[in-house]
């Protein structure tokens, strides 16, 4: 083989590798392209993922809420219906919160505050909380001290509820409607 020959054909060897190589580049630039397209639309798709199943959490929360409210008011349906069964009629009666914290009293104030709110004929109370105790450790809850040389200390009275009082005459029986409220839970 003389050298044009030889030179020829290494020219040609030369082309041709360039050429695949310039190709094998062109199709890993073309492939790593991709790749990063594919690569952010893989995020993507999972922060769709992640945000319909943040909706999806949140539409089953509001869905039990909804649930809870038809109990509810499923619930507060059967006991109108207990009460006024019972002769309850809601318009004849009237509402009041009482809303007392740590407040101090003198021992006749709390017994005639506890009187006024003590079930009977024509009111009912229901607290949601109640609490009473002394504002010193020497005297009794149910003891009046007995040294008269000094007045009683106050009591301590913590007291929240509702009070329902008759606003008419034939608002029905609280005994009876307490029984029927009792019945239906």
């Amino acid at each position: 083989m003389n050298f044009a020959q030889l030179s020829s054909r290494l020219e040609l060897s030369r082309r041709n590798s360039l050429l695949v190589f310039g190709g094998t580049l062109l199709a890993l630039v073309v492939a790593a392209s991709w790749f990063a397209s594919a690569r952010s639309g893989l995020a993507d798709a999972y922060a769709e993922v992640g945000t319909r199943s943040q909706l999806l959490a949140e539409a089953r929360v509001r869905e039990l809420e909804a649930g809870l409210r038809v109990e509810y008011a499923d619930s507060a349906r059967s006991l109108l219906a207990a009460g006024q069964a019972r002769g309850m009629q809601p318009q004849a009666w009237g509402e009041r919160l009482i809303n007392l914290k740590q407040g101090q009293l003198p021992r006749e104030d709390v017994a005639t505050l506890l009187a006024s709110i003590s079930r009977g004929e024509g009111r009912i109370f229901g607290a949601q909380a109640f609490d009473l105790s002394v504002t010193r450790a020497e005297e009794g809850l149910f003891d009046v001290p007995e040294d008269s040389g000094r007045e009683p200390a106050p009591l301590s009275l913590s007291l929240a509820g509702t009070m329902l009082f008759r606003t008419q005459p034939d608002g029905g029986n609280p005994a009876a409607i307490a029984a029927a409220l009792e019945d239906s839970r």
